[in-house]
């Protein structure tokens, strides 16, 4: 009777076990469609160029990315992607017409870090 139970008990431990490795797998690919979902999101937003030929039109709409990129920032729980995109969003809010050369230098740089911290 001592075996059966010890059997048992040693059968309901393996089932646990398999039970939360399942559990550990499923919450691994939930976090990387969520990161998929977010950088595809991200990517798409950073892709921003603004329109010289309306300056005004172009800083409001800076601004409005800026704060898309900040707001995708804070559904990510994976702290590469989220670095990445508040410091793209930081680049995207800083532009100005007077400054559309070097902003769109800088903006590549911090696309390219985005890009490879969603690989």
């Amino acid at each position: 009777m001592r075996k059966t139970v010890v059997a048992l008990g040693f059968l309901v431990l393996v089932a646990v076990s398999g039970c939360d490795a399942a559990s550990e797998a499923s919450n691994a690919v939930s976090g990387a469609v969520d990161k998929g979902s977010v950088c595809v999101d991200a990517l798409k937003l950073a892709g921003f160029e603004p329109d010289l030929s309306n300056p005004e039109k172009a800083a409001e709409e800076a601004k409005k990315r800026s704060e898309e990129l900040g707001n995708l920032a804070q559904k990510t729980a994976d702290t590469t992607v989220k670095d990445a995109l508040n410091d793209m969003a930081t680049k995207v809010g800083e532009f100005k017409p007077s400054n559309a050369v070097q902003w769109s230098k800088d903006k590549v740089e911090r696309l390219d870090t985005l890009r490879r911290a969603c690989i």
